[in-house]
């Protein structure tokens, strides 16, 4: 318009209008100037993004979102990032990855997926799902590494700090919080966070999230994961020693799980740590136990090296990669390797876990073959025997990684109710899984032989029921299911 204006005066030719250029030129500039401050003020509302701070803007509430102009992270599919935000894509795809993880990510075809944020319903259940994201794994490949996915109470998290430090790789970890005990775990989460010589491997690779019953809110629930790290925690008492970790702190009686008479969803949660994994391959395993040093990185090398260790045609039974899983007597220090596990054994102070309580739910095929074989020089994993879950091994319970395709676990099972992993591993062998025990790999259950249980003990009344319950209506449901296979038991 301005300058319409200007070509009429000019064409005039008219001194009254000559006079008014001057003017007319600053009016342009000054209009000039405006229309790029305004282009820069709208960059500058836009989030600035870097793997740094990218959680905190997944982690956004409803408030903050609506103000920027933002659909709420909770509204976008599993894997996709919002059409709003096309500046993030790049962050993910631009990652760098090495030679191994572009190979490995064409072979077993998957994709790239950021974790986030989520409220979600989990049946009865308020699942926040990512509520605390570890820095490493928001942005992992899938097929950079392996999630070790697994569950608990805020009273298993003295076990995080040797799982994180020994995996060095993603961690989903699915916590019950209860009513109050929500508070408690916050404590937690805040303490392995903050307060422990190990809390940077915590903090890279532990992504935490919280469920509870509709029927057990807590009074108090976190919004964002600011919430979370803005929660009061002490690391350090007045005579300069560490303090104590709360979870050690409140009495067993005092929780409200306790109080409230509830049992465990152990299964419940399994499901949530493997459904809110990135990575391609996971590891489904409980928190108490540790795996030998280096594993990801020497599985990874191993599907690399010779790709026929994975079932890549659809024809190909399905397949999963068992571990041996042993204990060690308390106070013993954790091996490392197999020469340090063979030297626990030879000495009496370390035997297949379960061996007193149920010595063939963790026996592996051929297992004094695994025991006598001299582990590698380069430290290479291996595929070392197969079997599948039936006759002699048709009672075993088997950790293992796999691609994540297996059936889920059956979430009526508690853990008071004992048999919570065998009904998966029925429905595997109603499938045809193949079980394909690694070497020389292996789990070391936390220090302590497992004793058999008291008869007096609690769980036994939860187990004779939940057998019953198991066999007259589990058992023929997944017969109808997933076939009536021969030689399959639960």
């Amino acid at each position: 318009m301005i300058f319409k204006v200007f070509k009429t005066m000019v064409s005039l030719g008219n001194k009254r209008y000559t006079r008014l250029w001057p003017l007319v030129v600053l009016l342009t500039l000054v209009v000039i100037l405006i229309w790029r401050n305004l282009q820069q003020a709208r960059t500058l509302t836009l989030p600035r993004i870097s793997r740094k701070n990218f959680g905190k803007f997944l982690f956004l509430n409803d408030n903050e979102t609506s103000s920027s102009g933002l659909s709420s992270t909770e509204d976008y599919p599993r894997d996709q990032l919002p059409e709003e935000l096309p500046f993030l894509q790049p962050l993910i795809e631009t990652r760098e990855r090495s030679p191994r993880t572009l190979e490995l990510q064409k072979l077993v075809n998957c994709r790239n997926r950021p974790l986030r944020f989520q409220r979600l319903q989990h049946g009865e259940y308020w699942l926040l799902q990512n509520l605390v994201i570890g820095s490493e794994s928001q942005f992992m490949g899938c097929a950079e590494s392996i999630t070790y996915t697994t569950n608990g109470d805020y009273t298993f998290f003295d076990n995080l700090e040797m799982v994180a430090e020994r995996w060095q790789a993603p961690i989903s970890f699915a916590i019950h919080a209860p009513g109050y005990d929500l508070n408690s775990t916050l404590d937690a989460i805040q303490y392995v966070k903050n307060c422990l010589p190990g809390s940077h491997y915590i903090n890279d690779y532990v992504t935490f999230h919280v469920y509870f019953s509709n029927l057990h809110m807590p009074v108090y629930v976190p919004l964002n994961e600011a919430d979370v790290l803005n929660w009061p925690y002490k690391c350090m008492e007045e005579n300069g020693t560490l303090a104590t970790p709360p979870y050690t702190q409140v009495p067993r009686e005092a929780m409200y799980k306790v109080k409230a008479n509830l049992t465990y969803p152990i299964n419940v949660g399994r499901n949530i740590a493997r459904q809110a994994s990135n990575t391609h391959f996971i590891f489904a395993c409980d928190i108490e136990l540790y795996p030998s040093v280096g594993f990801v990185e020497q599985f990874l090398d191993m599907v690399a090296r010779n790709n026929s260790v994975l079932a890549l045609d659809p024809k190909q039974p399905r397949r999963v990669y068992p571990l041996p899983v042993f204990e060690i007597e308390a106070g013993q220090h954790v091996p490392e390797n197999k020469a340090e596990l063979l030297d626990l054994y030879r000495n009496g102070l370390a035997q297949l876990f379960h061996a007193k309580v149920c010595p063939t739910c963790h026996k592996v095929p051929q297992q004094q073959l695994w025991m006598n074989r001299a582990p590698s020089v380069r430290d290479e994993l291996k595929l070392f025997s197969m079997t599948l879950r039936r006759d002699k091994f048709r009672s075993w319970e088997p950790f293992y990684i796999s691609d994540n395709t297996e059936p889920l676990f059956d979430e009526r099972v508690t853990w008071e109710g004992q048999s919570n992993k065998r009904i998966q591993n029925f429905a595997m062998c109603l499938l045809g899984f193949e079980y394909h025990v690694l070497h020389p790999a292996f789990l070391v259950h936390s220090p302590g032989i497992k004793k058999q249980p008291s008869r007096k003990s609690g769980r036994l009344k939860y187990a004779k029921a939940m057998t019953k319950f198991i066999k007259s209506k589990i058992e023929p449901e997944y017969r109808i299911l997933y076939g009536n296979t021969t030689g399959c038991t639960t």
